[in-house]
């Protein structure tokens, strides 16, 4: 699972479907504000494009552990 924090300040949380690795830093793009499930996402860092699985959005810093799945 992987965390990106948004121009809004919070987080949209996704898991990657690939062997793509997104590094701490890397600037990602999407299409659709808030999308769903399986989703094409841009890394602007690698310049590489790939499938992620959205599971969430607007997730405050205060829950990230929760929506990570970390204790």
């Amino acid at each position: 699972m992987v965390a990106v924090q948004t121009t809004d300040g919070n987080f949209s949380v996704f898991e990657l479907l690939s062997d793509d690795p997104v590094d701490i830093g890397d600037k990602v793009f999407w299409f659709q504000a808030t999308p769903l499930g399986s989703t094409l996402l841009t890394n602007i860092t690698q310049k590489r494009i790939f499938e992620v699985y959205f599971q969430n959005h607007g997730v405050p810093e205060s829950q990230l552990k929760k929506q990570l799945l970390i204790d």
